[in-house]
Order: structure tokens, then C-alpha cells, then sequence
């Protein structure tokens, strides 16, 4: 990362969030006048059913702009990834964005009202802001440049081999299913949003659950196959899909991973810290894992049963192919 990349991703991290705080703080404070004392915070489907003083909405404002410029600087010093940095600004600064829309659009539609209480649920405010949320949020992660991170030479785990005749031909696949704490947290996610979408009647909601509920069901559980073509990972539904080609590995380890500490969560994740910062791919549970080392450097994930024989068969796989230059075991 050059010393001008540096400069623009801080800028990007920190600025967006600045200055959507201190514009929505600023527009609300300007209509003080022209609202009613207090102002509507939250609706439901019956209409408002909470109520704060205006100087509180203003506060709020501000806060959600520093606790964004906040994690902004964080990122912007510890993350070294274009694409992990990529994602982070994309993610705080749509938050950040969509919260200030939000909190501004539902205060101005109540300006010239008497009484905050007859304000109807601002549905189509609150839907109108969180895609201004989701398009500034990628439109600022576009902007993020791009450089090449210096790959890690030394090995972290075993690079194990089966033994295969010359003139046999091997397919190795297995299984995965998230394991139960996962289960339990996306379980635990449904039903909230379900009783949400009962409650108060949101067709926005009932979005969101749908689409958290197709998401599970694809990442629920996955394939992962490893044959002479390379390794493939495949959800239920046939996506999410990641296949690296033979011909792109260096070679495959095994490795050991803690979900929640390596990689923050469950599912298609990135580890942003360790010896697997950078690693991208399928972590469903803790446990052992394929790691698949590319020749460029990049390194493919899973987290899956079996995987010091999967590790194996890709490495004689390997072996069988032409000569080329390969990292040597550390």
C-alpha cells in the first residue's frame, strides 16, 4: 500500500461518516421551530409509540457520526487487505448513512405538525433511506484502490499426501453442516424478525426475513469436493460457489479453526487478524479446515471434516502435474 493509498482509504473510512452526522444534525437542528416538542422515534404499526426531545434525535446524530469516523480510523490503521478494507468502509459507511436517513426523514415529515402522535409510520421514508444507505455504502467501497498484498511464505499448518497409485483416479467429497451455535444464532435471528413481521405488520421486514431465510437455507450446509479438476465448494441451493482450479494451487494444508475468534462469525467469512488474515472461504463451525494455497498467493478456506485427507489428495494431485516452481514446505 502506497503512502497516496493510505491517504484516501483513511479519507474514505473516516469523512463519510463526519459529514452524514453533521449534515443530518445540522438540518434537524435547523427545523427546530417547525417541530413538534416532542418529536416521534419510533413507530409501529398503529402509528408512534415513542417520543424523545429533539436536542436527544440531535445527540443521537452525532453520536452515530463519531462512532463510525471511530471504527473508520480503526480500520484504516490495522486492516492491510484492499478487499478486506474494501468491505469494511462499504459496511460502516452504509450503516452510518442509512441510520442518519433514517433518523432525518422521520423527523422531517413530522415538521409543521402540532402533535408528533398523528404521524402515520413513515414506511416508504425508512425504505427510501436504507437504499441511500446501501448505494452510498457501495459507491464509497468502489472508490477504495486497489494493491498487492505481500502473500505469507511460511507454512501454518501440515501439508499432508495420500497415497494414490499412478493409474488410479480419486474424487474425495464431503458434507458440511453449521454447527449448533450457528444454528441457534440464525434460529434465534428468524424468529425476532418473524415476530417483528407479525408485530408490525412491515412488508420491509417480511423482506428481510425472506432474505435472511433463503440465505440460510443455501449456507445451511455445503459440498466440498476435491478431484483432478481442482476443489470445489458448493451451497445447497448450488450457490454460493468457489472452485479453484488445479492448475492455480500451490498446494493444500491443513489447519485448525475457531470460528468465532479467527473469523468473527459463521459462513462465507474473511479473517481480518492472525495467521489466516486474508483467508477467505466457507467456516460453518470450528474445526479442522482445508486451506488451499494459490499461486499467487491467495488462500482458499473450508472448514470441514476429514480435511487432512482432502489436503492429501490435493497435494498428490499435484504431485502427478507437470513440474512447476512451488513454494517450498517451511
Amino acid at each position: 500500500m502506497t503512502v497516496r493509498d493510505r491517504r484516501v482509504v483513511r479519507v474514505l473510512a473516516i469523512l463519510p461518516s463526519v459529514l452524514a452526522a453533521a449534515v443530518g444534525a445540522a438540518l434537524v437542528a435547523s427545523w427546530r421551530t417547525t417541530l413538534p416538542d416532542p418529536v416521534a422515534t419510533h413507530w409501529s404499526s398503529h402509528g408512534a409509540d415513542d417520543f424523545s426531545a429533539l436536542t436527544f434525535v440531535i445527540v443521537t446524530l452525532i453520536a452515530v457520526g463519531i462512532i463510525g469516523a471511530a471504527i473508520g480510523v480503526a480500520l484504516s490503521v490495522r486492516a492491510t487487505d484492499p478487499k478486506i478494507i474494501r468491505t469494511g468502509i462499504g459496511i460502516v459507511a452504509g450503516v452510518v448513512i442509512s441510520i442518519v436517513a433514517v433518523i432525518v426523514s422521520t423527523t422531517a415529515c413530522q415538521r409543521g405538525v402540532a402533535d408528533a402522535g398523528t404521524v402515520p409510520t413513515p414506511q416508504w421514508q425508512i425504505a427510501l433511506s436504507l437504499a441511500i444507505g446501501l448505494m452510498g455504502g457501495l459507491g464509497l467501497a468502489a472508490l477504495v484502490p486497489s494493491w498487492t498484498v505481500t502473500p505469507p511464505t511460511a507454512d501454518i499448518g501440515d501439508r499432508p499426501r495420500v497415497a494414490i497409485g499412478a493409474e488410479e483416479r480419486i474424487v474425495w467429497t464431503r458434507v458440511v453442516s453449521s454447527s449448533l451455535a450457528a444454528s441457534l444464532i440464525l434460529g434465534g435471528a428468524v424468529v425476532i424478525l418473524a415476530s417483528l413481521a407479525l408485530v408490525l405488520r412491515s412488508w420491509l421486514v417480511a423482506a428481510v426475513l425472506l432474505l435472511v431465510v433463503v440465505s440460510a437455507i443455501a449456507m445451511w450446509g455445503i459440498r466440498v469436493t476435491v478431484d483432478r479438476t481442482g476443489v470445489t465448494v458448493r451451497g445447497r441451493l448450488g450457490r454460493p460457489r468457489t472452485q479453484v482450479a488445479m492448475s492455480e494451487i500451490d498446494h493444500a494444508e491443513v489447519v485448525g479453526v475457531r470460528a468465532l475468534r479467527d473469523f468473527g462469525g459463521f459462513g462465507h467469512r474473511i479473517a481480518v487478524h492472525g495467521d489466516l488474515k486474508g483467508a477467505r472461504g466457507f467456516v460453518l463451525r470450528s474445526g479442522s479446515a482445508l486451506l488451499v494455497v494459490r499461486q499467487d498467493g491467495r488462500r482458499d478456506i473450508v472448514v470441514v471434516d476429514d480435511a487432512s485427507t482432502a489436503a492429501g489428495v490435493v497435494n498428490r494431485l499435484l504431485d502427478r502435474e507437470e513440474p512447476v516452481e512451488r513454494r517450498p514446505t517451511e
